[in-house]
């Protein structure tokens, strides 16, 4: 069951310090019609952290927000590996203009400064719709050159992260390794799938 009846579109994660900033993500995340769970808003109570954890589960994206200095929360870590286990896109805004520095377990996901928020909000829409026919192509090609079978890439996290790296770098649009493996699936059932060559 969801979280009060609604599932999330966007868990947002971030330092009590940033609160501020993380205030102004999540309007202009809604502004263009997304569901935001900033875990600040919860009620009080015994089930806080079920809760919390729910809305991330079902969440088809996690923005977290660092300072300039590349500060992140204890929980904000927690919540981050998470995303990170479940393939969420992962969208990192930083409440600095300039360069900020980014904690080693970040260093892989792009950094846009909270002027750009328009451009995370329509990457995460992207992510949630059917994929187009020029994402499809290199989405082939990626698991051609991944040469593991769709049923095993579920089991094999790295090699999940492996695609998705490669598909979201060439498409420049952030899918989870999840969303990709149902396409996957959905290829393979209409016979678009590559097959692998045997090494």
């Amino acid at each position: 069951m969801s979280v009060h009846g609604t599932i999330y579109d966007v868990f947002l994660s971030y330092p009590l310090t940033e609160k501020p900033v993380a205030e102004l993500i999540e309007r202009g995340l809604q502004e263009a019609g997304l569901d935001v769970f900033n875990p600040a808003r919860v009620e009080s109570g015994s089930s806080v952290q079920d809760v919390l954890w729910q809305a991330l589960a079902e969440s088809a994206a996690f923005v977290v927000v660092i300072s300039r200095e590349g500060v992140t929360s204890s929980s904000t870590a927690v919540e981050l590996g998470a995303a990170m286990a479940w393939h969420k896109p992962i969208f990192v805004v930083s409440s600095g203009n300039g360069n900020t520095r980014l904690p080693a377990y970040l260093s892989g996901y792009p950094i846009y400064p909270l002027s750009r928020i328009e451009d995370v909000a329509q990457s995460i829409q992207r992510s949630m719709h059917a994929l187009s026919e020029a994402e499809i192509s290199l989405l082939q090609d990626a698991y051609h050159k991944c040469k593991i079978p769709t049923d095993k890439l579920l089991l094999e996290p790295a090699s999940l992260d492996k695609l998705a790296r490669t598909f979201n770098a060439r498409s420049k649009v952030t899918y989870s390794g999840e969303r990709l493996v149902q396409e996957l699936l959905r290829l393979r059932k209409a016979g678009l799938l590559p097959r692998l060559n045997k090494a």
